[in-house]
C-alpha cells in the first residue's frame, strides 16, 4: 500500500539509505514492523532533507517529510551542543530515562555524548518538518561567539531543556526556506534566526535557572502533564503543584509555553491515543487508556488534530 502512495514529485528514502545516514553520523536506526526480510527495498520517508555548514561552525540539517514507515533512533555521536527544533508535526524524544514531546513551534536542546545517547521515536502517517543542529567537538572554524554560549550553558548546569520558540525567529527560519532560494542565500539567511533561536534558548535556560523558582514549579507542571495524560488533572491540583493560584498559572503557563493548560494536556493526550492505536488498539481502547471518558469526543479532537479518524489510522497501520 505505500508503494501505491509514493509520487514522483519527492525523493523517497529506503532502509539502505539509512543504513548509509547510520554508518555516516553514528547513529544506530530501527524500524520495528520490518522484519530482516522486509527491510531491504522497503520505503521509510518521502520528501526532502537538506544538509548545510554554516560559518559559525554549526552543521545544520532541514527535513520536510512524510513517514511512511515507523522508525526509532539512538544517536552515538558526541555535540557539545544539540538543538532540534519542530516546525511541524511532533518528535518524540528519550534521553536519560526521561521522555520529551517536541511539538510544533518548540525547540530541545541538549548535550549528546556516548554517557548521554539519545533517542527518538516517528510515528507512521505524520507529517515532520524540523531543523536540526548540532556543533562538533573541539572544531577548529567554531566562531567565538558560539563559544562563549557553550561555556554559558555549561555554567548553567542545565543538560537538557525544551522551550517555546518566539513567533520572530519562526518566521525568519520560514522566510530561510523560500522555493528557488540558492544554496548561498539560504545559508546567510539562517544564520540570523540560528543565533537568535541560541539566544532565546540562552534566556529561557537563565529564567529557569535555580534563582528563578517559578519556571521550575512551571516546568513540573508541564512534565507531570506530558507524562501522565491519562489521568484527571484539575486546576486546583496543578496549581496547588506549581505553588501558585489558578489565575496566575493559567496565564505564566500560556506565556511560557504559548498554549493553555489543557490545550497541552489535550495534546499529550491525542498523541498517546496515536501510539495506542498504531499498537493494534482499538478506538475505545485508546480513548479510555488516554484519559478520554467518551469515544466521540475523542475522534472529534483526534480529528481536528491529525486530520484522519482513528479508525481510519488504526487500520492503515
Amino acid at each position: 500500500m505505500l508503494q501505491n502512495e509514493i509520487t514522483s514529485e519527492k525523493r523517497v528514502f529506503y532502509v539502505e539509505d539509512f543504513q548509509v545516514f547510520g554508518e555516516r553520523y553514528g547513529i544506530d536506526y530501527r524500524f520495528p514492523q520490518l522484519g530482516d526480510a522486509q527491510a531491504i527495498g522497503s520505503p521509510v520517508l518521502q520528501g526532502d532533507v537538506e544538509e548545510m555548514t554554516l560559518s559559525s561552525g554549526i552543521s545544520l540539517t532541514h527535513s520536510d517529510v512524510r513517514v511512511l514507515q515507523p522508525y526509532e533512533t539512538t544517536s552515538r555521536h558526541s555535540s557539545p551542543l544539540y538543538i532540534l527544533m519542530v516546525l511541524e508535526g511532533c518528535v518524540t524524544l528519550s534521553l536519560s530515562d526521561n521522555e520529551y514531546a517536541v511539538r510544533s513551534g518548540m525547540a530541545f536542546i541538549s548535550q549528546l555524548s556516548e554517557q548521554q545517547a539519545m533517542s527518538a521515536r516517528h510515528d507512521a502517517n505524520s507529517t515532520l518538518k524540523t531543523l536540526s543542529f548540532g556543533v562538533y567537538p573541539d572544531d577548529a572554524q567554531r566562531e567565538s561567539l558560539l563559544d562563549s554560549l557553550l561555556a554559558e550553558w555549561r555554567a548553567l548546569n542545565t543538560p537538557t531543556f525544551l522551550w517555546q520558540v518566539p513567533g520572530f525567529v519562526l518566521t525568519g527560519i520560514q522566510q530561510a526556506q523560500q522555493q528557488g532560494l540558492s544554496a548561498l542565500s539560504r545559508k546567510l539567511l539562517l544564520k540570523g534566526p540560528m543565533y537568535q533561536l541560541l539566544g532565546h534558548g540562552l534566556y529561557q535556560l537563565q529564567q529557569t535557572s535555580p534563582c528563578r523558582p517559578e519556571q521550575a514549579r512551571l516546568e513540573r507542571v508541564r512534565c507531570l502533564l506530558e507524562q501522565s495524560p491519562e489521568r484527571d488533572h484539575t486546576l486546583a491540583q496543578l496549581a496547588t503543584l506549581a505553588a501558585m493560584s489558578q489565575s496566575s498559572l493559567r496565564g505564566k503557563f500560556r506565556k511560557r509555553y504559548g498554549c493553555t493548560l489543557f490545550e497541552y494536556l489535550r495534546d499529550c493526550r491525542l498523541a498517546l491515543a496515536r501510539r495506542y492505536l498504531l499498537e493494534g488498539y482499538s478506538v475505545q481502547q485508546a480513548a479510555w487508556m488516554s484519559g478520554y471518558q467518551h469515544a466521540t469526543n475523542f475522534a472529534t479532537a483526534f480529528r481536528r488534530r491529525y486530520g484522519i479518524s482513528p479508525g481510519s489510522l488504526r487500520h492503515s497501520r
